[in-house]
Order: C-alpha cells, then structure tokens, then sequence
C-alpha cells in the first residue's frame, strides 16, 4: 500500500489466546518504534452509545510518521536574523512538512478493554476521516486560544489578535472557542466556551490595548497552565453536555518571562508533557482524558539576545507536534501568515481517523484501560494506550450488546406469547451465568424516552433504573456468551397491539445484567420490539379433556340404561307353589331325578352308553 506501509493478512486466533499476548505486543511495538509509524489515541467518547443505544465507542486517532524538527529546518541553519527566521517558517508550513499521514489498516487494528484482568477483543464497526465527517455529531474542536496581552508585547499585539481572528474565522460547525486574555500575572479576559464566529470576533475586538507591566518577571509556564486547566477542565460541565471530540491549544505570545528562570525551556517541556496526558488538572480521576495539541506561534520582539533566545527557545518547545502540535514564527507585518498557519494546522487535524468499535464487555469502574495495537505491519506501526482513565463511561449505563435483528428474525419465526419462551441473542459479558441474566416486558402503556442524546449520564441510567424496577419479569433458564432464554409470565398486560384487525401484537423488553446493573436500549426507537401473539389454546389438553368428557359420558349413558332395565323391563313371571319345583322333585330337578340326573342315572352319569 501507499506510505510505505504494507499489511498482512492476520490470521485467525481465540479471542482469549491472542489477548494473553496482548500485553506483549504493546510493550514491543512501543519499544521498538522509537522514529517508526506511530499511532496516538486523541479521545475516546461514548457518546454514540448514549444516542444510539449500542455498545459503541468513538476514538479519534492520528496516525502518522513524523518527521524529525532538525531534519526539516537543517537548510535555515546557514542563514542568521530575520532569514533564519522566515526560512524556518516556510519550511514549516510547506505540507505535511513533519509528518506523512497513513492509511487505516483495518486488519491489522486491535483495539481492547480490560475486563477482569483480562484483555477484551473489540469489533471494528468503522472508520472516516475527519476532515469528511465534520457535519457529524460532536466532530469538531475546542480552540483555546491564549493570546499575550502583556506591555511587552507592544505593537505585537495587534498582530497577535488577527491571527486569533483567522483560528475563529475558520471554525467549523461543531467547533468551539475560549479566547483569553493574558498579562503579566494571571488570564484577565476570559471569554468562556463560545459556538459563534461573531461573538468570538467581538471577544477579541472588545481588548484594545495591552495591560500595564507588573514587573521584571512573570511565570508565563504557570499562566498558561492554568489558564488551559481551567478551560478544558470546565468543558463537558456544564449541563452535562459533552464538548467537541478534539481539542487544542493555540498560544499566541513573544515568550517573553522576563528574568523568570522557571520560564525558560525545560517549562515548556513539562507544559507540554501536562499537555500531552490530557488529564486536567493531573490528579483528575473523573473526566474524560483528552491529549491537546499545542500550536506555538512566536512573535519575537526587541529585547536583549539572552532574553530572546530564551524566549524562542520557549515557545519552540512548548508545541508537541508528535500529537498534532504545530510551532511557527510570525515576524513584524506579517500577520496575514496567520491563514496559512491555520491552514496547515487543520490539514494535519483533518487526516485524524475516527474509528467507531463495538464495546460489549467493560470492566465495572468509572476507570477504564484501552489498548490500541497494530500487528503483522512492515514497518511495525506503534501502538497506543488509555490505562487507568475515565472516559465518560458509567459501567452500570452501559447499554449490552444485543443482536436486534438475529433475536427478531427468531421471533418472526416463533412469536412471544404469555407463558411461552423467548431467545434473545447477542454478545455478553455473563458466560454461563444464567443468574445473571434478567429480562423485563414493558407495559403496553408504559412511555419511553424519545433519546438519550444530550441527557447525562445519570439522566440515562435513572431511565434504565426505572424500566428495571417494573415486575413483568421473565425467568432465565438458559444462558451463554451470544445468547439468554426466558419463561415469559403469564400476564397479557406487555401485548401491544400493532394491527387490531389482524389480531398482530408485539412485545417490548429490556434485558438486564444483574452483576453489572447493564441493561439493553430503553430509548422509544431502540428498545428491543419483538412479535407476539395472544396465548395459544392448547389443543393436546382440549383433547384431552374432551377425550375424557366423552368417555365419562358413556359411562353415565350405560349406567342409566343398566339401571333402566332392572326397574322397567319384563316382569319376572310369579313362581309356582313350592318354589317352582314341580310335585316330588327337589330344587332343579325333573321327577324321579337326582341332583343333576337324568331319568335313571346315578349321580354323575349322562344318559345310557
């Protein structure tokens, strides 16, 4: 394929063979792609899980080979002043100057959650570009733009604002901008999160001039981070509304800390690093990690050689282009390169890959472990990792992998009804636990929310609590990996009617993970719908009972006729005197006879031989 990167077919292995090796891999594809292809995971967001009631996450993920800075700015080292400058510049702004992007390998991709100690295979579901899906929910990027509003920025300054300008003006419809102000101590002109070009326009047309000194030095690392702390801690607060998928950080500033030695490079290093990890502030244990880009534009002014150089040298370090990050200058009058500069950095952002993956088990902590890795890739392609983090996910929200069209095509097959049995298939995380497994039928008037998008987390979960504590329960008697079966009650009161001239129904039910407290889709379009159908006579019983109906009929009939004949058939003739012997013969005997003789005969005898 292209960029040098071939794939292999990967071969076939049991889920829980190759994820024995997983940790493995991690640990040598980071160690050994030191300058080689590398993979970096920028977000990992569920909110597609949340509208659309599926075990789906949404990572957005670079890949890229960089380029090494030296490497690409070695021809500028001849050159001394302002050429050196502007040759830097220029070099850094040609396309993909430090970095070639790569294609997605979808067989080679494994993406994993660790469960139990153990990693889980996730299911690719799919992938764009980000530059082709910015008209989709939540594709887009919170812009903190820190721009130098310190004395000695002087004429600068207003340089520094068009180009500010230039990052607004070319938002995108799901970007979002925070504007602040700085001087010598502290941000002094916030504007909050802001979704309009116009109203971030006016931000920063509203600060006309610089603030006065506050003295020799300031701590310009110190500003910055806690400007950047509070902006991207704050965003996804607010209402419980999530913010845009990306985000970066663009600083606008001369670098100047004056004789501040706590301003000097190796702060830019460790901003960048706090950066990089994306965790705000860095003992965070409940938001989301973000890693965020940093584009670093210098606007060198006049001062003393030593000051300046620690100035540039500030500024150089502080962008992290291995994530995105871009470094640029912008000498005096040059202000209109701030397109370009905006250009080249949303060229980069725009060859980000959004891969949607198919989650069924987490592991049951706000904290989860994610790992991304590339195999059987000439060169080796290196890997990335979210260990320990949240990442907007609560566990017991989690809706559960159920596989909507096999479990309704079998009830197409063999309809729900009261009392009867019911499949559902799917993907779980309950093994053979059958005990696990619960299933609830919905009332046929019960309501459902329209969708949980733009709800919070326990807004969700408060809606699946509440489906789970209705009583139309069915029992599990059976359960594995990709299935559970229920006995469904007997009550009709989950019959809905679909057709009532065609006597159809359906059934609507929320399958349940008692351990995990995880249930299936309870939004009004995602709730599993099943066909159903009244309960069925049971013709073997009728039959039954009416072969045994029939039967003690009979016998009544004979009774009533056996009965009949003693009391109104033929009267039994009176019998002669002598109790119907006739003169001088015993009981049964004729005249002359012993008992059971024959004229003549001896007991026992017949007639003559």
């Amino acid at each position: 394929m292209s960029n040098g990167i071939q794939h292999r077919a990967r071969p076939y292995s049991h889920p829980r063979t190759w994820a024995a090796t997983l940790g493995f891999s991690v640990v040598l594809a980071t160690s050994v792609v030191s300058a080689a292809p590398q993979a970096h995971i920028l977000r990992i967001d569920p909110r597609a899980s949340m509208a659309d009631g599926a075990p789906l996450l949404t990572t957005v993920i670079e890949l890229v080979q960089t380029k090494p800075y030296s490497q690409v700015t070695s021809p500028c080292a001849e050159l001394t002043g302002d050429a050196n400058l502007d040759c830097i510049s220029e070099a850094l702004l040609r396309p993909e100057a430090l970095y070639t992007p790569l294609k997605w390998l979808e067989d080679n991709a494994y993406f994993t959650v660790a469960v139990d100690g153990q990693d889980m295979p996730t299911s690719f579901v799919s992938r764009t570009k980000w530059g082709d899906s910015k008209a989709q929910d939540g594709v887009g990027t919170a812009w903190l733009l820190m721009v130098d509003a310190g004395n000695s920025m002087g004429s600068r300054f207003r340089e520094a604002k068009d180009v500010a300008r230039a990052f607004v003006n070319a938002m995108t419809p799901n970007d979002v901008v925070n504007i602040m102000f700085f001087n010598d101590n502290s941000v002094v002109k916030p504007s909050g999160w802001l979704t309009k070009k116009a109203a971030g326009t006016a931000h920063i047309d509203s600060v006309a001039r610089t603030y006065p000194d506050q003295g020799r030095t300031r701590q310009l690392m110190s500003i910055i981070k806690t400007g950047a702390t509070d902006a991207f801690s704050e965003l996804g607060n607010a209402g419980g509304v999530l913010g845009p998928m990306h985000q970066a950080m663009v600083v606008l500033s001369n670098g100047s800390g004056g004789t501040d030695a706590a301003s000097a490079a190796p702060a830019a290093s460790f901003l960048k690093s706090y950066m990089t990890s994306g965790r705000f502030p860095e003992e965070n244990k409940t938001l989301p990690k973000a890693p965020v880009p940093i584009i670093s534009v210098w606007f060198p002014y006049a001062e003393t050689e030593e000051l300046r150089s620690n100035a540039r040298q500030f500024m150089t370090e502080l962008a992290n282009p291995e994530i995105g990050g871009f470094y640029n200058i912008v000498r005096e009058g040059q202000a209109g390169k701030g397109v370009r500069i905006v250009d080249a950095v949303r060229r980069r952002f725009d060859q980000q890959h959004i891969v949607k993956w198919r989650v069924p088990c987490v592991a049951p902590t706000i904290q989860q472990t994610f790992k991304l890795v590339f195999k059987s890739t000439d060169p080796p392609i290196g890997g990335d990792n979210f260990i320990d983090v949240p990442v907007g996910i609560d566990p017991t929200a989690w809706p559960l992998d159920v596989n909507y069209e096999q479990t309704e095509a079998a009830a197409q097959k063999d309809k729900l009804y009261p009392g009867g049995r019911v499949r559902i298939f799917g993907n779980f995380c309950w093994a053979s636990d059958s005990q696990r497994a619960k299933l609830y039928l919905l009332p046929a008037d019960q309501e459902l929310p329209a969708s949980l998008k733009g709800k919070s987390l326990e807004e969700a979960k408060k809606a699946q609590q509440e489906l789970v504590a209705l009583k139309l329960i069915g029992r599990a008697v059976d359960a594995g990996l990709t299935y559970a079966e229920f006995e469904l009650p007997e009550s009709e009161k989950y019959l809905q009617v679909v057709d009532k001239s065609k006597k159809t129904y359906s059934a609507r039910l929320v399958v349940y993970d008692s351990k995990l407290s995880r249930t299936s889709a309870v939004t009004a379009d995602r709730v599993l719908t099943l066909a159903a159908k009244k309960k069925p006579l049971n013709f073997l019983l009728i039959g039954g009972a009416t072969f045994g109906g029939v039967v003690l009929l009979l016998l009544l009939v004979n009774l009533l006729r056996g009965g009949g004949g003693r009391r109104g058939g033929p009267q039994a003739r009176p019998m002669p005197p002598g109790g119907g012997m006739g003169p001088g013969m015993g009981p049964g005997m004729g005249p002359g006879m012993g008992p059971g003789m024959g004229p003549g005969m001896g007991p026992g005898y017949g007639g003559p031989r």
